[in-house]
Parts: structure tokens; sequence; C-alpha cells
């Protein structure tokens, strides 16, 4: 194996919060449901809705980011990904870009007797996508929006990993 090369890793973590509703809707946040049981206007970016925040969401992001020992930003924004995929209805994500609610933290991690510190560059909400079903037996492909506006946050590292023992203790600590 050649040893001129070094390992440098960053990693993008995207987490399900389990609240009882959806992110920005009052339909709920049910795993397993029925396929398109928990949509409705908002989810669905239909003309004339607004999204109205979900308080919860807001909380538990702020509650990994002092965990992760982030700065908390007092100001923040939504904004939008556009996106053309059949299972985005909407065509766009609700996330966060350039003022994300927490950033400039860092995560110990046990790996062996040593820790190791990872930086933690932001965390942020943001909206899921639907998902494709691929039935055979059906002859296509099918949408499930229920999925569409579930609460995520996105954890993105510094590129301070460098083993895949390092990758592992950091995903486990999370």
């Amino acid at each position: 194996m050649n040893s001129n090369y070094e390992i440098v890793v960053g990693l993008e973590v995207h987490a399900e919060l389990s609240t009882e509703t959806k992110i920005f809707c009052g339909c709920k946040n049910e795993f397993g449901a029925e396929v398109n049981t928990n949509v409705c206007p908002v989810c669905m970016g239909l003309p004339g809705t607004l999204p109205v925040l979900n308080e919860q969401v807001v909380e538990y992001a702020i509650k990994m980011g002092h965990a992760m020992n982030c700065t908390i930003n007092g100001t923040t924004k939504q904004d939008r990904k556009n996106y053309f995929y059949p299972d985005l209805p909407k065509s766009y994500q609700i996330s966060q870009f350039d003022i994300p609610l927490c950033e400039n933290g860092y995560l110990d991690v046990l790996v062996g007797d040593e820790v190791k510190r990872i930086g933690v560059t932001r965390i942020h909400i943001e909206e899921d996508a639907g998902k494709l079903i691929h039935d055979d037996s059906l002859g296509g492909s099918l949408a499930d929006y229920n999925r569409c506006g579930v609460p995520l946050i996105e954890i993105v590292s510094e590129p301070d990993i460098r083993s895949a023992d390092e990758a592992k203790a950091y995903l486990d600590t999370i």
C-alpha cells in the first residue's frame, strides 16, 4: 500500500427528528403509515399554502448544537434548494444555507484509549423528501409523499477524521 497518501474525511450526517408532526405543517410524522396518508397542501407545496415552523424541531436542533459545543445563532433563516425529483412535489426543499442554526462546534470522541476532537462546521434544519417505491408487480414505480416534510438535522463535520475507526467513533457518539 502506498503511504504517500493520508485519509482526510468530513462527514455529513442526516438525523431524523422524532417529533409528533412534520417540520412545516401539522401532518403526523409517522414512520410506516399507509402510502400518502400523512400529506396535506403544505407538504405538497400547493399554491397559496404557507409553512409554519414546528418549534420542537428548533428546540431539538439547539439541544444537539449544545451537545456538540456549537455557537447557537440568534438569527437564522430558511432557504430553498431547488431540485427536480419525482419524490419532491414542490421541486424545492426548505433547508438552511448561509445562516445555519448552529455552527463552529466540536465533538470529542474516544478512539481506542485516546480522545479525538472532531470539528463541527454546522448543524442546520431541513425537511426530508418523499420516497419512490419500485414494485415490479405494479409494472413501475410509485411516489410516497408521507416523508415529505419530515424534520431532519444535518450535521456537517470538519475534515478532521483520519481513519475508519475515527469515523465510527464519531458516528457512534452522535
